[in-house]
């Protein structure tokens, strides 16, 4: 079991690196044998000093919190229960508290299980919560995020990118928005990576 939660850390962590350095429109550059060439003001920002906001500090949450320190991020985490001590984290808020917190991040990680408090957490009105240009990695629950408020903040830039766990047994649908947005990684299952 350690291993999985492991993989799901590893995984938001190479999503988070891909999504920050701009590697999926240089991967689409690659495939039709064209360079591309930021700009200066295109480069991307460095992580170190960014501010990562993880919703649910479980086993997978303090991996991922432990490598976003590693990286130099300041580490915010929300979760129901109170801190226990040693906690990778800068600091630790109760769910209430979301709102407040989503304007500080420039990257929101969502590692926490659905369930009946969870399911939707993150619906349009939250999504324009976070700064523009600001990331989400799904490592969890696809009903976490409402999929078409994603899409659309997506399309028009208010939210750069976004890396998401497409679900076992559940993959995201052939049709959705999603599948044709360049600022979007979608990840199989940690299981199946």
């Amino acid at each position: 079991m350690t291993g999985g939660r492991s993989l799901v850390a590893q995984r938001a962590i190479a999503g988070l690196l891909l999504l920050a350095r701009r590697f999926p429109p240089r991967f689409a550059a690659q495939r039709e044998h064209r360079w591309l060439q930021l700009r200066r003001a295109q480069a991307p920002a460095d992580l170190e000093g960014q501010t990562l906001l993880l919703v649910g500090l479980g086993a997978a949450g303090t991996r991922i919190a432990r490598f976003a320190q590693a990286l130099g991020m300041r580490v915010l985490a929300v979760r129901p229960s109170p801190a226990r001590g040693g906690e990778p984290v800068d600091e630790l808020h109760a769910p209430p508290q979301l709102d407040a917190l989503l304007p500080r991040a420039q990257w929101l990680v969502l590692a926490c299980p659905c369930n009946d408090d969870t399911r939707g957490l993150i619906d349009a009105r939250r999504l324009a919560l976070l700064p523009r240009g600001a990331g989400l990695i799904n490592t969890a629950d696809r009903a976490l995020v409402d999929e078409a408020a994603l899409a659309a903040a997506l399309a028009d830039g208010a939210l750069a990118h976004a890396c998401i766990d497409t679900g076992e047994g559940d993959p995201l649908p052939a049709d959705s928005p999603l599948r044709a947005l360049t600022n979007v990684l979608l990840a199989p299952p940690a299981a199946a990576a």
